[in-house]
């Protein structure tokens, strides 16, 4: 069960997500859409907050210059496509450490939360808000082979600015190429 669904939500047949009131229960009923919604039995106001992604942007240079590790994603969503290290910031995260977690889980690459610094802040259409955490530009010899996880085939250095699998990463790549996130 998801934290956001009522405990009695598995029980009750053909159920859908945020239909009841998550204080006492109660159905919000058919007239009740988008959000903040009042709960018709007790009064709670419900908000629909957006869901905090965090975004590693990891410059690594070699002898052909200084691109941007990138991974090739085996998951959905945009499963095939190339896309910055990055995931959902978990309950009680702070952000930095996310932005290490996810590049770690995705890459094998470790770097310090310390080490991070906020490099943009973008919201998607769809409700997410990331957070694009910039790291100390590092050689590639120093970095772990590239390898399959169990999310990626592996990364890459991306050495331009090219359309990836999420808008929102093809934004702030080329950002990056431009020198907007000195």
């Amino acid at each position: 069960m998801s934290e956001n669904q009522h405990p009695t939500a598995r029980s009750i047949p053909h159920s859908r997500p945020h239909s009841h009131c998550s204080s006492c229960g109660a159905a919000y009923g058919e007239g009740v859409l988008g959000w903040p919604r009042t709960c018709p039995a007790c009064g709670t106001v419900a908000y629909r907050n957006p869901l905090p992604v965090a975004v590693a942007l990891q410059p690594a240079y070699d002898t052909r210059g200084t691109g941007l590790v990138v991974v090739t994603r085996t998951i959905a969503p945009a499963r095939g496509g190339t896309a910055l290290p990055g995931g959902y910031i978990d309950d009680r995260e702070d952000w930095r450490r996310a932005v290490v977690r996810e590049l770690r889980e995705e890459t094998g690459i470790e770097a310090a939360a310390r080490d991070v610094r906020l490099a943009d802040a973008m919201s998607s259409p769809d409700g997410h808000l990331l957070l694009f955490g910039l790291l100390p530009e590092r050689p590639v010899k120093g970095l772990p082979r590239s390898g399959a996880t169990d999310e990626t085939e592996g990364w890459h250095l991306l050495r331009r600015p090219a359309e990836l699998a999420f808008p929102l990463h093809t934004l702030a790549v080329r950002a990056w190429f431009e020198g907007r996130y000195v």
